[in-house]
């Protein structure tokens, strides 16, 4: 085979720059700032003013309670937590999936988290931990579906899951653990993100004579289940708080 013929293999699979995790930290930050400023962790009538998931508040039609909650936290060790998290995870997700599927990925979690507990846990809530769960299950989806084409799939479809349950049994044993919301993070990550995970192709690069691995274009199939799973997940909360 002539050389001007060769084609060589370039495995590499197209990345994202994550920026919108760390604008997402940014602001979580400051919102722990002002709960500071407030004394809003010793005070339910302030926490429950900023956003918290208050069951009677969202029951008469705060339905905004359901994503605000995760903005804030209860001490410094629950906002490191989640921000490291965050760092390590999110901006993972954001890289695979990109800002919009990132953001869209985060925010419906967080919504199905807030709503598990609201039907689940009659208590106050907050904490980005329902996003968090959202985004390992993101991962799980991601890894599973990819198992048989991406290089070390199978490994961190195992470890991902594993980190799931090992920190789902330990939110049964830790007094104060919303362990519900933490459930219906991870469910909701784990399907919505089944339709939105990217898929992958193998274009010639006339430049060099390689072949190179693109991520296909958003479709309308996907925008279509984006709007289906949104209206679902609306008129399932609206069921939740008329019964």
């Amino acid at each position: 085979m002539s050389s001007e013929n060769h084609v060589t293999f370039d495995p590499k699979l197209p990345r994202h720059k994550p920026k919108l995790t760390t604008y997402l930290i940014a602001l979580i930050v400051i919102v722990y700032i002002l709960e500071v400023y407030y004394n809003a962790m010793y005070n339910d009538k302030i926490i429950i003013a900023l956003g918290a998931k208050w069951n009677e508040g969202i029951t008469n039609g705060q339905l905004w309670r359901l994503i605000t909650y995760s903005f804030l936290h209860g001490n410094l060790i629950h906002l490191i937590l989640n921000i490291v998290a965050l760092n390590v995870f999110g901006k993972e997700v954001e890289s695979i999936f990109g800002s919009f599927k990132f953001l869209l990925i985060y925010l419906i979690s967080v919504w199905g988290s807030g709503l598990s507990s609201y039907c689940f846990s009659p208590g106050l809530a907050i904490g980005a931990s329902g996003g968090v769960f959202g985004i390992l299950g993101s991962l799980i989806t991601y890894f599973y579906k990819q198992r048989e084409s991406v290089s070390g799939a199978k490994l961190r479809f195992k470890s991902m899951y594993t980190l799931a349950i090992i920190n789902i049994l330990l939110g049964f044993t830790i007094p104060r653990i919303d362990n519900f919301g933490h459930l219906g993070g991870i469910l909701t990550g784990l399907s919505f993100t089944w339709f939105i995970t990217p898929e992958y192709e193998f274009k010639l690069d006339s430049t060099n004579k390689s072949l190179k691995v693109f991520e296909k274009k958003i479709t309308l199939k996907t925008i279509l289940f984006i709007i289906i799973y949104s209206l679902l997940l609306y008129l399932i909360t609206n069921l939740c708080i008329q019964t």
